[in-house]
């Protein structure tokens, strides 16, 4: 079976969590930095209903990266995309996800996951969100395409289909609150077929859009299995915006570059010999220190922790953040 987690999005992040308000309540195109995001979810097993999450209790907290397309190792397969949502899955393979935001909407031009060694990238963009957007508004999109997974052909229809149900302000924990959210009742049917046999998966929920924000704040769902014509509920949860970061200063490559990103057991560093680097991990602990004795070094990094790394010129703000796969 080959799915895409589409709606169940797994998000990332420190603490400095900057103006994430929304005033209108029509959402339009919005306007990321070019640097991306950082996020931490918190992921319930509840699903609290409406516009009150104030009392939702997160289990987990889950981090992910939404950053450059282009600053991607696949980035080259998903020309037409803007931003990556990048995550590190447990088994240590990067799972990544290519939108693209104009004023028409926001588009989803496929994935990649690593840990199985597929990437898949959509003859078209499924349209996940249209603009401008209200309550009261309707929308649908679909897509069929075949691609390649595990040395069998396999045909796949995607199906979205969403209506806005009402904007309100959405208060979350830690009195995070946004005015003009759009509660969106959203249902996602993917089906794969190959020769081996079918399945089908569908999500069913409510997400939680707000101005300026690249995915949603908050989100239920209930996950289908159906296989011929028996229907299972895998699993049911919600999760919501605990924490963001944006505005990361992003270095050139004359000052500071680490490639590649993914990285497995080796990273090139390029800076100024002498120049001092530490490595801090998404919480801010420092992984490592080192001091440059080349302008270009290659460093052995297969003893670092799976995840995000910040490399930092030490009395700068020149950082350059890569992912630690194994």
């Amino acid at each position: 079976m080959i799915t895409t987690k589409f709606l169940q999005s797994s998000f990332a992040a420190t603490l400095a969590f900057v103006s994430l308000s929304a005033l209108s309540q029509s959402m339009t195109q919005p306007n990321l930095p070019d640097h991306g995001f950082t996020f931490t979810y918190g992921v319930t097993t509840s699903q609290p209903s409406g516009f009150d999450w104030s009392t939702a209790t997160s289990i987990q907290n889950v981090e992910f990266a939404f950053v450059p397309a282009d600053s991607s190792a696949y980035g080259d397969g998903y020309p037409d995309a803007d931003f990556s949502q990048q995550i590190v899955a447990a088994t240590g393979g990067l799972t990544e996800q290519f939108f693209a935001y104009s004023e028409e909407g926001m588009d989803y031009w496929g994935f990649v996951d690593g840990a199985a060694g597929l990437q898949v990238t959509h003859p078209e963009a499924i349209r996940f969100v249209p603009y401008p957007l209200a309550a009261g508004d309707i929308h649908s999109d679909s897509l069929e395409f075949e691609f390649m997974a595990s040395g069998l052909n396999v045909f796949r229809r995607q199906i979205l289909e969403q209506e806005v149900l009402e904007s309100g302000t959405l208060t979350l924990p830690n009195e995070l609150s946004f005015e003009g959210a759009l509660r969106v009742d959203a249902r996602q049917s993917v089906y794969d077929s190959t020769v081996t046999g079918a399945t089908e998966i569908l999500i069913v929920g409510e997400m939680y859009w707000v101005q300026d924000m690249p995915l949603p704040v908050a989100q239920t769902y209930d996950y289908y299995q159906i296989v011929a014509e028996d229907t299972t509920l895998v699993f049911s949860g919600a999760e919501y915006v605990v924490d963001a970061v944006t505005g990361l200063e992003l270095p050139t490559q004359a000052s500071l570059a680490a490639f590649p990103s993914p990285a497995k057991s080796q990273l090139t560093v390029e800076a100024r010999a002498g120049d001092w680097i530490r490595v801090t991990d998404i919480h801010g602990r420092v992984m490592d220190r080192r001091r440059l004795r080349a302008n270009r070094e290659t460093w052995d990094v297969s003893s670092w922790p799976v995840g995000m790394a910040f490399l930092t010129i030490e009395g700068t703000r020149t950082t350059r953040k890569i992912v630690v796969t194994h």
